[in-house]
């Protein structure tokens, strides 16, 4: 069985390890972007909860 990874943002990964990723309440998370990833580190918490707006520059 194939595993699938998603982004944080929703897209889904067919290799995760092309794609930023950090640690997230001891499980890998992955990124879009890498302004995504900087998104997520100004405030985790508040990101994953969908509070602060996604990115939408594609650095």
């Amino acid at each position: 069985m194939e595993v699938e990874f998603r982004t944080v943002c929703g897209g889904k990964l067919k290799d995760p390890q092309n794609y930023p990723s950090a640690m997230y309440e001891g499980q890998q998370v992955y990124f879009c972007t890498r302004a995504c990833l900087r998104a997520f580190e100004s405030d985790p918490e508040q990101f994953m909860a969908g509070e602060i707006e996604h990115p939408l520059d594609e650095e």
